[in-house]
């Protein structure tokens, strides 16, 4: 069943996949709990009115954005309170079609990777250092993993900064060492991709079934000595 507060929510989607902008990355902006804003923003828990204001201070909204027409500081204070626009009136900009195509026979490591920008959650990938001279990693950070595996932690709070370009033979990925790098990972070099899903919702709490009617007794004879 469709709430009042759907159309909002999908406004508010739609504004971060506008800017790029992932549901950790809003939760940092916010002062929130991650998963917090995860279930917000999927509709399983409703928002307070307190992380209405995070949100929106964190997104730079104005009242305006809201159909106020107003600054906060221009809002009467009145019995009834100011009202907002009709949700059903949001622009709701159209969120980008990043969908992965999942081939069996294709380049399983990019699929995964996209699969984990896509999802917005941490990941990690561990990259085999001998193939990574040239990558643009620190020199100091190749030779500390110089006879192991380059693990590299991807937050999905920072996933936009990471900004990712796919190539044919690599993945090139800004990174912060001591300084931000631009670094190109071949393909062939990235042995393992680990995910860190986010917890799923708890399950919805169904009503428990109505209580059968009580069957009406027929009346019976009954035969006694």
């Amino acid at each position: 069943m469709a709430r009042p507060s759907d159309p909002l929510l999908r406004w508010l989607r739609g504004l971060l996949a506008e800017r790029k902008l992932s549901a950790p990355a809003l939760a940092e902006k916010a002062s929130l709990e991650r998963n917090r804003v995860r279930q917000i923003l999927a509709g399983h828990d409703a928002m307070t009115v307190d992380e209405l204001l995070q949100i929106s201070k964190a997104l730079s909204l104005s009242p305006t954005d809201f159909g106020l027409g107003a600054t906060v500081d221009e809002v009467p204070v009145t019995p009834g309170g100011a009202q907002l626009a009709e949700v059903d009136d949001f622009d709701v900009p159209e969120p980008p079609q990043d969908t992965v195509a999942v081939d069996p026979l294709g380049n399983h490591t990019r699929a995964l990777i996209q699969m984990a920008f896509a999802l917005q959650c941490d990941f990690l990938i561990l990259v085999e250092t001998a193939q990574l001279e040239g990558s643009g990693v620190p020199v100091s950070v190749l030779q500390r993993y110089k006879d192991r595996e380059l693990p590299i932690k991807l937050d999905a709070a920072y996933h936009q900064y990471n900004a990712p370009r796919y190539e044919d033979t690599a993945i090139a990925l800004t990174l912060s060492f001591d300084a931000l790098y631009e670094c190109r990972f071949p393909w062939t070099a990235v042995k393992q991709v680990v995910f860190y899903p986010a917890p799923p919702p708890p399950p919805k709490e169904e009503p428990p079934p109505p209580e059968p009617p009580a069957k009406k007794g027929r009346p019976f004879l009954r035969l006694v000595e």
